[in-house]
């Protein structure tokens, strides 16, 4: 991350920032609904088991990853995400309906409805987020690079973090998008596989969504690096899927296309990255440079070196709001999503074609990228 706020964040722990915004959302959702309730019903009880559901709810959704690892549930995963999406927003609703309700000269019960309302609004606006998404959307650019054989077009992805959220349905509306496309080249820009799961335990599964890669096909051929989220490059079944999906993975290696040179870059959080320095000494001038990085925050490292055209992914465009204004105030807004040029450099950054943590897209979409060098 490139902004004080993002190193900030990366010092404290993403893990910990989401753990304290949804366990506060919990508490301050508890209190409003609980104050509600009382208004509403006789029964002191039911206040009482409202907040206890709210506290358990959110102690359950901070303890997600550890149920997930212990479980191996999709649907109890997908269930607890909901929950830490529904606190996140339940929060915001709520705050801005309570100071509303407040403003106007409502009486005590029909506040206590409102708030009830606000609740129905919440989910309402989760199950939007989960079923947008399922959906991907295809974005196009093109990029002046000097290219032999121009219009020449590239299909571009990243951050599909195949695993618990995004499965083989998503994958097989992403293979079609990029079927129609007609590339001459594809890439993936990282995070293939969301780690943190147990998809490489499942190997049937692995073996038939490989099946779905391999119908993505491009006459330079289908070319990935690793992101933070992948597993070990050296994992043998990382390694299976890869090959059996008939993807080449880019290891600080560079390629020589027909039109140009392509870099792949290892992300930092392998402990195995090469320098732009080093990888520059393998190429010529004579034709243009496009370079994989999974983090934008490389881009900078890869224009010093004369590269012409950087993809990349990594922020996921925030994924839903409000976290897209604070990753980009993280990133820093030339390194967020979309295309940037630094000198001669040029950048794209894609929101990703999938979607971790929690299953839902509100304010970004999935997209595959078309991208036509000219």
């Amino acid at each position: 991350m490139n902004t004080p706020f993002g190193k900030l964040l990366e010092k404290s722990g993403f893990q910990k920032c989401f753990f304290i915004v949804v366990l506060s959302s919990a508490l301050i959702g508890a209190v409003i609904n609980i104050h509600a309730a009382s208004l509403l019903v006789d029964h002191v009880w039911v206040s009482y088991l409202i907040g206890i559901a709210y506290a358990v709810l959110g102690v359950v959704s901070l303890l997600q990853n550890k149920i997930a690892e212990k479980y191996n549930n999709k649907k109890l995963e997908i269930l607890i995400g909901f929950y830490s999406c529904f606190f996140i927003y339940n929060f915001m609703i709520l705050v801005l309906g309570w100071v509303f309700l407040h403003l106007l000269p409502f009486s005590p019960h029909a506040q206590a409805i409102g708030v009830l309302l606000l609740d129905i609004l919440s989910i309402a606006v989760v199950l939007m987020g989960y079923l947008h998404a399922k959906k991907i959307s295809c974005v196009s650019y093109s990029v002046h690079l000097g290219v032999k054989n121009a219009p020449y077009r590239i299909a571009m992805l990243s951050d599909i973090h195949l695993g618990v959220f995004v499965d083989e349905k998503h994958i097989r509306r992403m293979v079609d998008k990029v079927k129609q496309l007609n590339p001459d080249l594809i890439v993936i820009c990282g995070d293939i596989i969301d780690v943190n799961n147990h998809i490489l335990e499942d190997n049937s599964s692995l073996e038939r969504i490989g099946k779905l890669f391999c119908e993505m096909r491009a006459k330079d051929g289908v070319f990935a690096v690793a992101g933070n989220h992948d597993p070990n490059i050296s994992n043998r079944a990382f390694q299976k899927f890869l090959s059996d999906a008939h993807i080449t993975l880019l290891h600080n290696q560079v390629v020589r296309l027909p039109d140009f040179y392509l870099i792949g870059r290892t992300d930092p959080t392998h402990n195995e990255r090469c320098p732009m320095e080093q990888l520059s000494k393998e190429i010529s001038s004579d034709i243009p440079t496009v370079v994989l990085d999974h983090n934008p925050s490389g881009i900078s490292e890869a224009a010093e070196y004369g590269a012409d055209l950087v993809l990349s992914g990594h922020t996921h465009k925030g994924q839903f709001v409000p976290v897209t204004y604070f990753t980009k105030l993280a990133n820093g807004k030339h390194f967020f999503y979309g295309y940037e040029q630094f000198g001669k450099t040029q950048a794209i950054i894609s929101s990703g074609a999938g979607y971790f943590q929690l299953p839902v897209r509100i304010g970004t979409d999935n997209e595959v990228v078309k991208i036509e060098l000219l």
